[in-house]
């Protein structure tokens, strides 16, 4: 009797809508606005906080920008003639997400705990995610720039150094 108690407990209960806000459900949509909700439980309060308040950064984080990667494999093989044939499909399905954006002035909205788990919704302003894109950008571009005005003076130079060897050699 032990055994099946024990196995029993290792069940987690289904969560209903009443053990979460509505809002982390059905997030308010707000113009102008990225929303993103998180969740966790964890012993301290704090680490709750911060771990739900990433996801929640990270939700937005994937709105604004993301990178998808899919493969689909599928395999199939048959053996035997007529009826007695035997067939083997197999399929798989591999998504990877990756977002990486500077969230830079997104805010806590809410924040609430149900149970001892923390849920947390926070709001970016999609101008300032439109500023911190183009100071990307322009980042970027000057990087770039940079590299050009190098290149092209060290081709200055290698060209200087062989006319310089042209010149010795006589």
């Amino acid at each position: 009797i032990f055994l099946f108690s024990s196995c029993a407990s290792t069940k987690s209960k289904p969560i209903k809508e009443k053990d979460v806000p509505e809002w982390y459900l059905n997030p308010p949509r707000i113009e102008g606005k990225f929303i993103g909700v998180g969740d966790a439980e964890r012993p301290q309060i704090s680490l709750s906080k911060t771990i739900a308040t990433t996801r929640a950064k990270a939700e937005v984080s994937r709105s604004i920008e993301t990178k998808l990667n899919t493969m689909v494999k599928t395999y199939l093989q048959a053996s035997g003639l007529g009826s007695n044939a035997s067939a083997i499909e197999f399929t798989e399905d591999v998504t990877k997400s990756v977002s990486s954006t500077t969230l830079q002035g997104c805010q806590i909205e809410k924040t609430e705990i149900i149970g001892g788990r923390v849920f947390v919704m926070v709001v970016y302003d999609e101008v300032k995610a439109r500023s911190e894109a183009k100071k990307a950008i322009e980042v970027e571009a000057k990087k770039n720039e940079a590299l050009y005005n190098e290149f092209k003076a060290m081709q200055g130079f290698e060209a200087l150094n062989k006319e310089i060897d042209i010149m010795n050699s006589y």
